[in-house]
């Protein structure tokens, strides 16, 4: 059984069939948590900023363009509930993620000691490098893509990313 596509779920949204919606909310909602939570580094404002997106997502479905991938569209939606709810709240809490593994505690230490590095490299970025970073090298979107989600052109993001990766590299290696 083929899996329907994006467009097909929302067609039948539109027409009604309010199942199709759940469907799309299940597909995506990981990425987009993922997203609002590397944005506001905090598990539950992402948690309430991933709902909202949703539900946005569902009132304004009828504004959804089908030449364009709803899954970009949704994109800039979160991202766009993530900013502006980072900006009322103005506070950056430490990302902090459970990890199961097989490796040593001090072998776990040590992996723990540079996620915490980068995220607080990635930290001290601004907020235009931190969301290409983040659509690039954590959600492994294409530039296209990015393009798609950020609404400018391809030149552009790859321009904003090459800033963000060079300035990370200075922060993270210090001459």
């Amino acid at each position: 059984m083929r899996e329907i596509s994006d467009r097909d779920l929302v067609a039948k949204c539109l027409n009604g069939d309010n199942t199709a919606f759940d469907q799309l909310v299940l597909r995506y909602q990981l990425p987009m948590y993922r997203t609002a939570l590397q944005i506001v580094q905090d598990e539950s404002l992402a948690r309430d900023i991933t709902q909202n997106g949703f539900i946005k997502s569902w009132e304004k479905l009828h504004t959804y363009n089908s030449k364009y991938r709803f899954y970009s569209w949704l994109y800039k939606i979160i991202i766009n509930e993530s900013l502006n709810k980072k900006r009322s709240v103005r506070k950056m809490d430490s990302l902090t993620t459970a990890e199961k593994s097989d490796e040593t505690p001090y072998a776990q230490m040590v992996k723990n000691e540079e996620k915490e590095k980068l995220y607080k490299a990635i930290s001290l970025l601004t907020e235009e490098q931190k969301i290409v970073i983040h659509l690039r090298h954590f959600e492994e979107l294409s530039y296209k893509e990015m393009s798609d989600v950020l609404d400018i052109e391809e030149k552009t993001v790859k321009s904003r990313l090459y800033s963000a990766r060079m300035k990370l590299r200075e922060i993270l290696q210090p001459k």
